[in-house]
This record gives structure tokens, sequence and C-alpha cells, in this order.
């Protein structure tokens, strides 16, 4: 029986700060597929960040995209499709590879990709603004320093 109690004794340590974390990385998520409006558009992050990547890497292709965004190119596939239907996004096909679509945003994606520009940096400041009154910038730099190990420990897991 005290096997299970020393178990249990050591999870109980971990675990208050494990699930910090865990609601953070759960809060985020449902914050990045919410719905946000810029410019009286209507999009989650991913779709407009995925939208903003395109216009600063023109040319990028779908399977680049989802190495870069550690999702599937089926999850990429869809996102993009929702950015050409919405008139933000075109693919050109390569004269040698009709089965390689580069992508290219479109005027209206280039001025919504902008108004999300502006809307991010505001954001940004707004957020450090409110994290330095709570936290020294120290605990930033650290936090983002852990923020980078963290993101490698998980881009080495298989």
């Amino acid at each position: 029986m005290t096997y299970f109690s020393d178990i249990d004794n050591a999870y109980r340590k971990v675990s208050a700060k494990a699930n910090m974390l865990y609601e953070f990385v759960m809060l985020y998520h449902n914050y990045i597929y919410a719905q946000h409006t810029y410019e009286a558009e209507n999009c989650n992050m991913m779709e407009i960040h995925t939208l903003t990547y395109i216009d600063d890497s023109p040319g990028i292709t779908a399977t680049q995209l989802a190495k870069i965004w550690h999702k599937s190119k089926s999850a990429i596939s869809q996102t993009i499709k929702k950015l050409v239907e919405s008139g933000y996004v075109e693919k050109c096909y390569m004269k040698n590879n009709e089965k390689t679509a580069c992508l290219y945003v479109t005027e209206k994606g280039k001025l919504l990709s902008n108004v999300h520009k502006a809307y991010d940096v505001a954001d940004i400041a707004q957020t450090t603004a409110y994290l330095v009154e709570h936290c020294s910038e120290a605990d930033l730099d650290a936090f983002y320093r852990i923020i980078e190990q963290y993101n490698k420990l998980l881009k080495s897991e298989p």
C-alpha cells in the first residue's frame, strides 16, 4: 500500500504545475481556433497566420506549410481551400509539375495580411505590457527561453 501512496504523493507534487501548463495549452488552443474579426472578415488564427505566412513566403507549397505548422497536409489543404474560396490566396501550378501548387496572396489577401500584421503588433504589445505589470522582463525572457526548449523537446519526440 505504501508504493501507491508514494506514487500518489509524487503525482500531487508534479501535477499542480503540469496542470497549469495543460490549462494554458488548452486555453491557447481554443483561442487559436476561435473566430476573430479582421476588417470585417472572420478567420481563425490558423487561417490568418497561414495567409500571412503565404504573404511573407510567396510560392510556398502546402507541403512546406504542413511541415512548418506541424499539421497534416490534409489539415493545411483545408485551410488553404478556405483561403482560396474566400479570394485571399491563389494557386499557381508549376509548368513541369502540375501536382505541385505554389501559393500566392491576391490583392485582397495582401490587404487582409497587412491588417492582421498591424493587429498582431498591437496585440503583442498589449499582451507584453500586461505581462510586464505582473512579471519582470527577466521572467518574460526566461519564459520564452523555456518555450524555445520545450518546442525543441516536443519536436524531438517520435
